[in-house]
């Protein structure tokens, strides 16, 4: 039992070092779409809230919107949380994640079925000044209660 505690004890330790600086907590979020221009509802500043039901939301015609965050000065990550507002149902089908490099955006992951949680290890670390979250298939508005971004060391 004793090496057990220790165990889960380094592995607690790792979760809190991985997720304890939350880069997107320090970025500027920017909506293609917010559900009825309703930005104190529906906008983008639930995505850092720390509420899991609160979350930025689509009209109901724009199922493909996208949410990009800019940083004052560039930044390293290698990680991305997503989650939906899960007592709405999964919604989002596909999405892909870009990053300006050298002044265009390139694609630098994707994903499928984000639920209540999604984690996005990317290949290799992205250094960027902006990182767009692009949702490419979703048969329903978007609800999506958080973004987060990590660099897990």
């Amino acid at each position: 039992h004793e090496n057990d505690v220790k165990a889960l004890s380094s592995f607690g330790e790792l979760l809190n070092r991985t997720f304890a600086d939350d880069l997107a907590k320090k970025a500027h979020f920017l909506a293609s779409n917010v559900r009825g221009n309703d930005n104190r509802r529906f906008g983008t500043a639930a995505l850092t809230d720390g509420n899991r039901y609160t979350y930025w939301a689509s009209d109901d015609n724009v199922t493909a919107p996208y949410v990009t965050l800019q940083w004052e000065q560039p930044q390293t990550f290698n990680l991305i949380r997503i989650r939906e507002n899960i007592k709405l149902a999964q919604r989002i089908e596909a999405l892909e994640l870009e990053a300006l490099i050298n002044g265009s955006w390139e694609k630098i992951a994707s994903a499928t079925s984000i639920g209540a949680c999604r984690l996005i290890m990317l290949e290799k670390p992205v250094y960027t000044q902006m990182l767009r979250v692009r949702v490419t298939e979703s048969p329903v508005a978007v609800a999506i209660s958080e973004i987060g971004v990590f660099n897990r060391n």
